[in-house]
């Protein structure tokens, strides 16, 4: 009876990895999972507090002078796909509200209701409240990176197979555009392509779209294409050997992650696993000599 259940299971579990396969059920659930993604990317914590930092601090910190700063965090604004979010004085704003106004106010409450915190407690709120704008708009930007990181085989196979069958450059990234399943890569090469269709070089398009990104593997793919545009070589065949190269990449990657993964299982193993292996062998062994029952 329960080798005919065994069957039922299995024959419904191939069924229904088939239908999902072959239905496109696969792509249209990662195309929603990737969609959740992306609202998710917004913080609640940013919507509830924007009304008040512009109003009560956005005055005052418009005016610090840091160009240096400023530049760089507008680029990892861009780099994580936040541009339509905040910009830098929202940044900043941000970060000096969560980090001094909010845990000063809350202070402030707290002692007109007769009680009080201990200090560390108000410099622990000071320093998580400064920190956490940037690190929430770092992740941010790691996700992205590991989405295009993912997605980049992928366009990079379609734009040589486009290019091979005939099609130029443009026809190509209009062929990726099309073809491929949303996500940042492809946003950024949509944006890319209308840079080009509204007049700006193919090489200077690829560049703002490498500046934006700000991923090594962008960077060195549009340094070979632009080089490859203007020696007059072929697009094609530069494209499938960086394909080689990215994938080889991504495997020396793999293999590095793997080892480290078995080093990481070696504190676990040491101090949970193998006691209560010796528990469970040389426990009762012990209990004998000791005349327990």
């Amino acid at each position: 009876m329960l080798a005919y259940v065994g069957i039922a299971l299995m024959g419904a579990t191939a069924f229904y990895m088939g239908w999902h396969l072959f239905s496109g059920e696969l792509e249209a659930s990662a195309a929603k999972r990737l969609e959740q993604q992306r609202k998710s990317s917004s913080s609640a914590l940013l919507k509830i507090c924007r009304p008040i930092y512009r109003a009560v601090v956005m005055p005052y910190s418009s005016k610090i002078k840091a160009e240096n700063w400023r530049k760089k965090t507008r680029r990892l604004i861009i780099s994580a796909g936040l541009e339509e979010e905040l910009d830098v004085e929202d940044l900043l704003a941000f970060k000096i509200f969560l980090g001094f106004v909010a845990p000063l106010f809350f202070y402030a409450y707290m002692l007109a209701n007769g009680t009080s915190i201990p200090w560390w407690m108000l410099i622990g709120m000071m320093l998580v409240g400064y920190v956490y704008p940037g690190a929430w708009v770092s992740g941010c930007r790691k996700r992205r990176h590991i989405e295009i990181s993912l997605q980049l085989p992928f366009v990079i196979d379609l734009l040589t197979l486009s290019t091979e069958a005939g099609l130029d450059f443009i026809g190509a990234l209009q062929k990726v555009v099309e073809k491929t399943r949303p996500g940042p890569l492809v946003q950024e090469v949509e944006r890319t392509l209308q840079e080009i269709q509204l007049g700006t070089t193919r090489a200077d398009s690829l560049r703002n779209m490498a500046w934006r990104i700000d991923l090594t593997q962008i960077n060195s793919l549009v340094a070979v294409l632009v080089t490859a545009d203007q020696m007059g070589s072929s697009i094609g065949g530069v494209l499938r050997v960086q394909s080689d190269l990215i994938r080889t990449k991504r495997f020396t990657e793999a293999e590095k992650k793997g080892a480290a993964a078995s080093q990481k299982l070696l504190f676990p193993l040491i101090f949970f696993i193998m006691p209560a292996v010796f528990i469970m062998i040389f426990g009762p062994v012990i209990l004998g000599f000791l005349g327990v029952k």
